[in-house]
């Protein structure tokens, strides 16, 4: 076994020599050949030599292509109609034609004027926002509605009216015609003047007087004096006379059995920033003044809030004076208000 892989080994030293002396052989007589003929290869050639190989050669056949000449293009479908003939020469109508004739129809029933700004001191900067009802001009317009100047016109058909003046009347349209009269198209409040007209002065924006439309209460007219607790909007609470008697009444046990809370620390500054409201009882006052588990109040008409007894101390000094009370709470980094009334005296 032995002597058989010797052999082999041998075998393949044999023909890995013979196949080096090959490639050898064949560099040197590549390296020779150009050596030998190195004079003949640096020699140019000449032009006619190169023209007359280029010559020789054979030139392939231009293959067809599915491109057209332009001016093909230009003849067919420009020059000639569909039957390969010049088109007919356009007919000239007899006689003169005059311009296009506006139609005559009030412009209220082409438009709506929807608001106006009236510019006192400066006419001509005065604005009217209209929307048109006429399918041929509201075609102009398919997405905003236009705004209109002074000096402008209507769109075709309608180019003969144009806006002479925008008053807090509406707005006033002339007509190329002197013998038609001038239209005025209100606003559509024109039944309510604090609206739909923005009056502009030399002193800026004139605000409309409202329309006092609820008389004053009458001298004997009792304030509403709720006996529970009440809800108005959201966040805000009307303490009603029964609370209140409830709260300055057992206000020690309300904070131990309805209420569980402790004081909040920044993490950051470690400084006491307000109470932290831990657990509220269900239907109980606390509950229905809003206060949820997880709130931090942070202060109570501005005076930080640093215990419960601070915060109670606070209230009573100021209750024969103070009729709102608002509270700033913080959840989840967010900060809200709610505001308490105290019932009126």
């Amino acid at each position: 076994m032995k002597l058989r892989r010797s052999m082999n080994i041998q075998r393949w030293k044999g023909i890995v020599w013979l196949g080096s002396l090959a490639v050898g052989g064949c560099l040197v007589f590549f390296v020779f050949d150009f050596l030998r003929n190195k004079q003949q290869l640096s020699e140019e050639v000449s032009d006619e030599e190169l023209a007359s190989v280029l010559d020789a050669v054979k030139k392939p056949p231009v293959e067809k292509a599915d491109v057209v000449d332009y001016s093909s293009i230009q003849r067919v479908f420009h020059d000639l109609d569909w039957t390969g003939k010049p088109p007919p020469a356009p007919t000239q109508s007899a006689g003169p034609q005059g311009p296009t004739i506006a139609p005559k129809v009030a412009v209220s029933s082409l438009l709506k004027v929807l608001a106006i700004k009236v510019d006192t001191s400066h006419p001509e900067k005065s604005l009217a926002y209209v929307k048109f009802i006429d399918p041929k001009l509201a075609v102009h317009t398919d997405k905003e509605d236009p705004l209109l100047r002074p000096e402008e016109r209507l769109f075709e058909p309608y180019q003969d009216v144009r806006v002479e003046a925008i008053t807090a009347d509406g707005v006033v349209f002339a007509f190329d015609d002197a013998a038609r009269e001038k239209e005025t198209v209100p606003t559509l409040s024109a039944m309510r003047s604090d609206l739909g007209i923005v009056m502009v002065g030399p002193q800026g924006p004139t605000l409309p007087r409202p329309t006092k439309r609820i008389g004053e209460a009458a001298a004997d007219f009792e304030p509403w004096r709720p006996d529970q607790l009440t809800q108005l909007r959201k966040n805000e609470w009307q303490i009603g006379t029964g609370t209140l008697a409830e709260l300055d009444r057992d206000y020690s046990r309300i904070l131990s059995r309805d209420i569980s809370y402790s004081p909040y620390k920044n993490p950051r500054t470690g400084a006491t920033e307000g109470l932290k409201i831990n657990k509220v009882t269900p239907d109980s006052i606390p509950a229905k003044a809003g206060l949820s588990e997880g709130e931090i109040l942070k202060s109570i008409n501005g005076h930080k809030v640093t215990s419960v007894n601070d915060a109670i101390a606070f209230v009573k000094a100021n209750a024969s004076s103070t009729d709102t009370w608002t509270a700033v709470f913080e959840k989840q980094g967010r900060e809200f208000t709610r505001t308490y009334r105290s019932p009126p005296r």
